[in-house]
């Protein structure tokens, strides 16, 4: 009996190893630049909030194509009844009186529309059928039917608010679409920083960890040279200290790293504890960027340029129309059609009579004290103030642009440079190790030695993030791809 038991303990015991390793294995991840771009560009919240406000402004889009097509409604009420006193005149006495009053009424109707871009009017048309019941001394009951009605309206000053819209329209679905990517490299540039800052930290925790080890090999090497006099009692205290710094450096490094990890993981959508070893990528060889044509990228797909542009057109029909309404107004409406009215349903629709309207509609202001011709002239100096926002905000992006180009180029020689002197460190420091323990050099030198070693590393990391920032920095500006040599879309 004991046996059994103590064989399902052993079992279990081993099924919970197991489990635990597989946890393990589950929470480590391996990651490269690229793969930690895609990763948060799919995971991210703020990826989720900007592709909501692109899908607004993508349904915006449709319902104004939508609006372009006929329209047709059905407009109905179906059942309306009223009880109420009314006044009649009844002149056979010569006088007013009061009467109830009570009636039923429906109504229905299809009515089309079609707006007339070129134009900037509509027409319009209409079928409608309307029956009418009244009760009292002399029950009456009526139907009111208009087969067919067909009008047009529209602005006779000539303001198209249409023609403006089909400027204005597309280019708020475009600025949606390059605002959406324009904020996805903005995700992937905070992506490539967290990866970085995350490729330090790991960095500094392995120097940390060999600078610990090498001050307990170099110290014990101390320990024997003092025993036989061949250092000094301070020097041997130094090398002391410097093993007790050692273990503080290393204890800061790790809560750095699990910062930075945990900082990565939590952007990337992963569980706080995952375990993220990183690949560091090398610069793109041969890799040059004009200068000029990432302006004219920034021109084209940039949508700091596109707002502007959209608020210099929105700004021009405003202007346009104030100037066009500042004296007077004037429209048109005018329709032809043929109705009946009868005491049966068929006999509505025999022996039909035209039914024509047409109304001009004139506006005169009199004495508004300034007020349209203030309207008109604020218009006008909004347009001047757009216009030039629209020259400020070109001047600074391309700016940028330019800026972000000429360091972007010369990181690449930066990044070289980098790896030359950490070559030169690392040898410095390992002939300098080599020496103290043959004992031709002294602590101090070796010290300094192995500080040179751990910038230059520092220092290749940092090359490396400020290269790869200035590219996602220069693809967020001007929405490119120059690896692959197309524009950035989502």
């Amino acid at each position: 009996m004991i046996t059994k038991r103590f064989l399902i303990f052993v079992a279990a015991a081993q099924l919970s190893i197991v489990n635990c390793q597989l946890s393990i294995a589950q929470q480590r991840v391996t990651l490269d630049l690229d793969r930690t771009v895609r990763l948060a560009t799919d995971s991210s919240l703020a990826v989720q909030k900007y592709q909501s406000v692109y899908d607004a402004s993508r349904y915006k889009y449709l319902s104004w194509q939508a609006s372009r097509k006929p329209q047709f409604s059905l407009e109905s009420t179906p059942i309306m009844y009223q009880r109420y006193m009314t006044q009649r005149y009844l002149s056979a006495e010569d006088l007013d009186v009061y009467r109830q009053q009570r009636m039923f009424y429906s109504q229905a109707g299809i009515y089309a529309t079609q707006t007339m871009e070129s134009w900037g009017g509509e027409f319009y048309g209409s079928t409608q059928l309307g029956f009418l019941r009244t009760f009292g001394d002399d029950d009456k009951t009526q139907y009111m039917s208009v087969p067919i009605k067909v009008g047009y309206k529209q602005d006779l000053l000539f303001f198209n608010p249409l023609k403006w819209n089909r400027q204005i329209e597309p280019m708020k679905l475009t600025l949606a679409e390059k605002t959406l990517a324009y904020g996805i490299e903005t995700i992937s540039e905070e992506a490539v920083g967290k990866f970085f800052t995350l490729a330090l930290a790991q960095e500094q925790l392995r120097m940390a960890e060999e600078y610990l080890a090498s001050c307990d090999t170099i110290y014990s090497i101390a320990e024997r040279r003092f025993r036989i006099a061949s250092i000094s009692k301070a020097e041997l205290s130094i090398l002391e200290l410097e093993k007790t710094n050692a273990r503080t450096t290393l204890a800061n490094a790790r809560i750095s790293r699990s910062r930075a990890a945990q900082d990565l993981a939590t952007y990337l959508g992963m569980e706080r504890s995952t375990n993220i070893e990183l690949i560091i990528p090398a610069v793109m060889q041969n890799l040059h960027v004009d200068a000029k044509e990432a302006i004219q990228h920034a021109r084209e797909n940039n949508p700091q340029y596109l707002s502007s542009r959209e608020a210099v057109t929105e700004a021009r029909r405003d202007a346009e129309r104030a100037r066009i309404e500042k004296n007077f107004s004037m429209s048109l409406d005018a329709s032809i059609g043929l109705n009946q009215v009868a005491d049966r349903f068929a006999d509505a629709y025999r022996h039909l009579l035209s039914q024509d309207m047409a109304t001009i509609t004139l506006s005169v202001p009199l004495k508004d004290w300034g007020k349209r011709k203030n309207a008109y002239l604020a218009a006008r100096s909004t347009v001047e103030a757009t216009e030039r926002a629209e020259q400020e905000a070109a001047r600074d992006t391309e700016l940028d642009v330019a800026l972000t180009v000429a360091d972007f180029n010369e990181r690449q020689d930066i990044v070289e440079t980098a790896r030359q002197a950490l070559t030169i460190a690392e040898d410095a420091y390992a002939q300098t190790l080599q020496r103290f323990i043959k004992a031709q050099a002294d602590a101090y030198s070796l010290s300094i030695a192995q500080s040179h070693w751990q910038t230059a590393r520092q220092n290749q990391i940092a090359s490396l993030q400020n290269y790869w920032l200035a590219y996602y920095h220069l693809r967020r500006l001007t929405l490119y791809d120059y690896q692959h040599h197309q524009p950035i879309s989502r």
